[in-house]
């Protein structure tokens, strides 16, 4: 079985180059991309790439093709006793290295180009790169000042307080302990937020995180015109990454999946369990920021929620409520799809 240390990223070049460096320094074979191959297949093709070597160590270079969600589902652990996975002899997911360019992180958090036509965007995809990473080095990091330096490693940390962090310099250990990916394996700060398990090590007073919530459902009207209002243009700071879950009064008993970052926004409905279990109401938010006024923002999103006469009015007036947020497919107990508002 090969472990594969897997070089992910939004900066193809650095990437690149961190992996060649990575595989020079430890002696380990260097596989690169493997583009043309279906993610169902890529355990067994980098398995071949390094000559069925059982037991050896390779790293892998996504190179812009391989997202962190995809290469932890594809090579990634699955079942079977907590730490322990079956030697079926193919590839698997010892380290998930992202590689973050300093020199344009903060244009790359602002790079939605695509998002109104539902691609993912390189926002997207930086911030899933770190929330799913469980070593992220900064290179391109020597011109800052020490307080942007530490502006920006708090800044990852509280997107994933559990990865590793490094700085990249010529002197800089380059060893890596090597584990077991699971495919269940996820370190978001807001998710750690929501389960009030949130540590990071490394803090700055620019940056913070905190737990959105409100029990009463959101007008989308409202919400709506906060987003692409006060909220979308920074009066109460950079929010940087939101996620939870979240209700539309318009769009009762229907609990959703809120996902904002930089400056896309999504929500999508989750499906309701069969026989209950969740129930549809108010909003849980894990937030994470630069130069946050909490106060201002909460004030803001609170300003969203039902007022007491809405609330007052019931299910059947809230459908009426206006509602310019994209429509989706709602999600009935059974799997059962439909149109709401």
């Amino acid at each position: 079985m090969v472990s594969v240390v897997a070089i992910v990223g939004v900066c193809e070049p650095e990437g690149r180059r961190y992996a060649r460096r990575l595989a020079t320094a430890h002696h380990w074979p260097l596989v690169e991309a493997l583009r043309s191959v279906p993610s169902a297949r890529l355990a067994a093709s980098v398995e071949a790439a390094v000559g069925g070597r059982g037991g050896t160590v390779a790293v892998f270079d996504a190179a812009g093709r391989w997202g962190s969600a995809e290469l932890i589902g594809a090579l990634g652990r699955a079942g079977g006793a907590e730490g322990c996975a079956a030697d079926d002899g193919e590839a698997r997911l010892a380290q998930l290295v992202a590689v973050v360019d300093v020199a344009h992180f903060f244009d790359d958090l602002a790079d939605d180009a695509g998002a109104a036509e539902g691609a993912t965007t390189l926002t997207e995809r930086l911030v899933e790169s770190i929330e799913l990473a469980t070593t992220v080095v900064l290179v391109n990091w020597e011109p800052l000042s020490t307080p942007d330096l530490s502006m920006h490693l708090a800044l990852v940390n509280h997107l994933n307080p559990r990865a590793r962090l490094r700085v990249d310099q010529p002197a800089a250990s380059l060893d890596l302990e090597l584990g077991e990916i699971a495919r269940d394996q996820d370190g978001a700060g807001w998710m750690a937020l929501i389960n009030r398990d949130f540590a990071p090590y490394m803090t700055d007073r620019r940056v913070s995180g905190f737990v959105y919530e409100q029990v009463r459902p959101f007008h989308a009207g409202r919400l709506a015109a906060a987003l692409e209002g006060d909220i979308g243009s920074g009066r109460y700071g950079r929010l940087v990454r939101s996620a939870g879950f979240c209700t539309l009064a318009s769009r009762p008993g229907i609990l959703a999946q809120w996902h904002q970052v930089g400056g896309v926004v999504g929500l999508e409905p989750l499906a309701a369990p069969v026989g209950g279990g969740m129930l549809a109401i108010g909003q849980e938010l894990g937030v994470v920021g630069l130069d946050l006024d909490r106060e201002g923002l909460v004030g803001a999103l609170d300003a969203c929620a039902l007022t007491d006469a809405e609330l007052a009015e019931g299910p059947f007036a809230w459908m009426a409520y206006e509602d310019p947020l994209p429509a989706w497919e709602s999600v009935g107990p059974n799997g059962q799809g439909g149109v709401a508002n």
